[in-house]
């Protein structure tokens, strides 16, 4: 499919946060997601780490190998946030420390990210940052106030933790959001769009296969489906409209407002 320009009065953005806004990779890390900043920037003890890599090797290749059962992955996502979010948990980690894996170096934007926000808000066009990061509400709006992008025109849904008394983690908010039932009708449940939106045009940004279903069961006229893609390019190609490098910028996604 050719690249095209799309309405900025007429288009809705979708977007998945970690490893869309942000680089993957950085210095040699596995990434950038919440999560594993948690982990590798060592707020947690030896044996809470070890259990955190045992359960990311046992269950990251499950999350983008595109031939397991859908029911059956969905299942296990559940699964592995279930447990990963237990042991957070059990080490201790604070609100603070939450705040504070913000400013870790391996946390960057991708190239041009920025100019791309701006330009939404200009432009008034709608943002819904969809993620199933870990700790979402309360660290990317920290992180977009901090730039301050966190505007009018921006939704975030992601998982919500509580704390206690003392700011340390206490429960993860049900249902939990991974990415297997991050689809387009948890935002109609959630009241974050209508079945049908006025818009009717749709432009979804992820890095994940799964990342596709964000506007799944949304009524729009037209998805423009981007994604920075990875290892398995053959597949990306079959369901995204855009394939961008992996380490690409937003320099193209920028173009189809021009």
């Amino acid at each position: 499919m050719e690249k095209i320009q799309l309405d900025p009065k007429n288009t809705i953005v979708i977007a998945d946060f970690d490893g869309t806004f942000t680089k993957k990779g950085i210095k040699g890390g596995r990434g950038s997601a919440l999560m594993d900043l948690l982990r590798d920037e060592k707020y947690m003890d030896e044996s809470s780490l070890k259990e955190c890599r045992d359960l990311f090797d046992h269950y990251y290749p499950i999350e983008f190998d595109p031939y397991i059962d859908e029911k059956e992955k969905m299942l296990l996502m559940q699964e592995w946030w279930e447990k990963s979010f237990e042991v957070i948990k059990e080490s201790g980690v604070t609100r603070d420390m939450l705040l504070e894996i913000c400013h870790s170096p391996l946390l960057q934007w991708r190239d041009q990210l920025l100019d791309f926000l701006k330009l939404l808000q200009e432009k008034e066009i709608p943002l819904i940052i969809f993620s199933a990061s870990g700790f979402g509400n309360l660290v990317i709006k920290y992180l977009l106030e901090k730039e301050d992008l966190f505007t009018s025109n921006v939704k975030i849904f992601s998982n919500e933790v509580v704390f206690d008394e003392k700011n340390f983690l206490l429960e993860m908010v049900q249902p939990i959001i991974h990415t297997s039932n991050k689809t387009g009708a948890l935002l109609i449940k959630d009241n974050l769009l209508d079945a049908s939106p006025e818009r009717r045009h749709c432009l979804l940004i992820g890095d994940g296969l799964d990342d596709v279903k964000m506007a799944k069961g949304i009524d729009f006229d037209f998805t423009y489906k981007v994604a920075f893609g990875s290892n398995n390019l053959e597949h990306f190609k079959k369901v995204f409209d855009l394939v961008l490098p992996i380490d690409g910028s937003y320099k193209e996604i920028i173009d189809l407002f021009d």
